[in-house]
C-alpha cells in the first residue's frame, strides 16, 4: 500500500527589454548610415545608451544593436546561436543556451524560469498571465496553450481540440486511444500506469503503486490484527490507493470483547482518516465474506455499550449496565467478539477521481455512546 507527496515556491522580478531602432532608421542624424567597419571599432558596452540595452543587444554609438559573437560577448552574456544573450534573464535561453521558459514560465530570473513570480509550472501545465499554472493538456479553456479555448462541447485531448473518430484520436501519455462509438477513449495503458479520471486528453495519468501481497479479495484480505475494548481502547490503521479505478483493497481484523461484569466497553468503529474529495467508500462484512453489515459508506459502528428500554416496551437493549448473572431489568454481559472484513473501493456514482490514496482507521473502545 502506498502514500503520497507535495509542494514548492520562489520569487521574481518583472523585466522589459528595450527595443532600439533598426539600422539606417534612427532619428539621430549623427548615427545614420553607420559603416560596418566603424561599428566594429566603436563598439562599447552600454556606452551612452539610455536606457541600457536589453538581452541580445549591445550599445553602438549610443544605439542598441543586435550583439553578435564575432568579437566576443559583453561581460555577463553568452553566445547562443551566433547572438550574445544574458542567460540570467533571457526567457528563450534561461540558464543556458536553448532553454526556453515557455510554456512553463513567463520570465527568467537569475537563470531560473518562473511563472508569475513563483516556481515554473510542471510538465503538462502552462504559465498563464494572471492565472498561474494551468493544465494545457486537457483543459478545454486553455488547450495546448493559454487562453486557447475549444468550441463548446469539444474536449481538449493531449493539448489539441477535437479528437473525434473523424479527425483521428490523439497520442496520449502512457496509453493508447481508440474510437468508442463516435468518440475517442483510452483503449489501453502502459504497464505501471492507469487511467482514473476518465479524461482522454491526459492519458493514463496515475502510476500504479506496488501493493502489499494479498488484499485483492476477501479470501486474501490483509489481516490488520486484533483490537480489544480495553479501557483506553485500541486502534489499527491502513493506507492504500485504488488504482486502477476498478481496484479493491480488502482488510480483516478481529474485534475482541473483553469480559465485563458491569458495563461493556465494546464499540467497533471503522472510518476514513483521509478520503480526498470523498472519492472512496467501504463495505463491511461481519463473521464471513457474505454477511454485509455496511454497504458503501464512510463510517461504520458496531457496539453494545449502551442501554435502551424505549424501543420495545418491556425490553432492555444494550449492555451498559449488564450483569454476569441473570438479574431482573438488566441484560447479561455477553461476549460479542467478532471478525470483520472491510472492502475499500471507489465510491459508486462518482465520475473520475485523482491519483491520491486513502487512509483507514479502525478502533474498538475508543468511541462510546455516552
Amino acid at each position: 500500500m502506498g502514500p503520497r507527496l507535495l509542494r514548492r515556491a520562489v520569487v521574481i522580478v518583472a523585466w522589459m527589454a528595450w527595443a532600439g531602432c533598426a539600422t539606417g532608421q534612427s532619428d539621430d542624424a549623427d548615427v545614420r548610415d553607420t559603416h560596418p567597419s566603424d561599428v566594429d571599432s566603436e563598439t562599447t558596452v552600454d556606452g551612452g545608451c539610455e536606457p541600457p540595452c536589453g538581452a541580445g543587444e549591445t550599445c553602438v554609438r549610443g544605439r542598441c544593436m543586435p550583439a553578435t559573437c564575432e568579437s566576443g560577448c559583453p561581460s555577463g552574456q553568452q553566445c547562443c546561436s551566433g547572438t550574445c544573450v544574458d542567460v540570467r534573464t533571457d526567457v528563450d535561453n534561461c540558464g543556458s543556451c536553448g532553454v526556453s521558459c515557455a510554456p512553463q514560465g513567463d520570465s527568467c530570473y537569475a537563470g531560473t524560469c518562473s511563472c508569475n513570480g513563483a516556481a515554473a509550472c510542471g510538465a503538462g501545465r502552462g504559465c498563464c498571465v494572471g492565472m498561474g499554472c494551468i493544465d494545457i493538456v486537457a483543459n478545454p479553456e486553455h488547450c495546448g496553450e493559454c487562453f486557447n479555448a475549444c468550441e463548446t462541447g469539444v474536449e481538449c485531448l493531449s493539448g489539441t481540440c477535437g479528437g473525434s473518430c473523424e479527425t483521428g484520436c490523439p497520442d496520449v501519455p502512457h496509453g493508447e486511444t481508440a474510437c468508442a462509438g463516435t468518440a475517442c477513449a483510452i483503449s489501453s495503458c502502459e504497464d505501471g500506469w492507469a487511467d482514473v479520471d476518465g479524461v482522454v486528453g491526459n492519458g493514463c495519468e496515475c502510476a500504479v503503486i506496488p501493493e502489499t501481497e494479498g488484499g485483492e479479495t476477501c479470501d486474501t484480505a490483509i489481516d490488520l490484527g486484533e483490537i480489544s475494548d480495553t479501557t483506553a481502547g485500541e486502534t489499527l490503521t491502513a493506507e492504500g490507493a485504488i488504482i486502477p479505478s476498478s481496484d479493491e483493497d480488502w482488510y480483516t481484523f478481529n474485534a475482541l470483547d473483553v469480559p465485563e461484569t458491569d458495563c461493556d466497553n465494546f464499540y467497533v468503529d471503522v472510518r476514513f482518516a483521509s478520503n480526498p474529495d470523498d472519492q472512496f467508500a467501504f463495505e463491511v462484512y461481519a463473521g464471513d465474506c457474505s454477511t454485509s453489515v455496511c454497504a458503501g459508506d464512510v463510517l461504520f459502528t458496531y457496539y453494545t455499550d449502551y442501554t435502551d428500554s424505549t424501543t420495545v416496551p418491556g425490553e432492555v437493549r444494550g449492555e451498559c449496565p449488564c450483569t454476569a448473572a441473570n438479574t431482573e431489568g438488566r441484560n447479561m454481559c455477553h461476549d460479542t467478539t467478532k471478525r470483520f472484513y472491510v472492502k475499500v473501493r471507489r465510491a459508486s456514482g462518482t465520475t473520475g477521481g485523482t491519483c491520491e490514496g486513502y487512509s483507514l482507521i479502525v478502533t474498538n473502545g475508543v468511541y462510546s455512546t455516552s
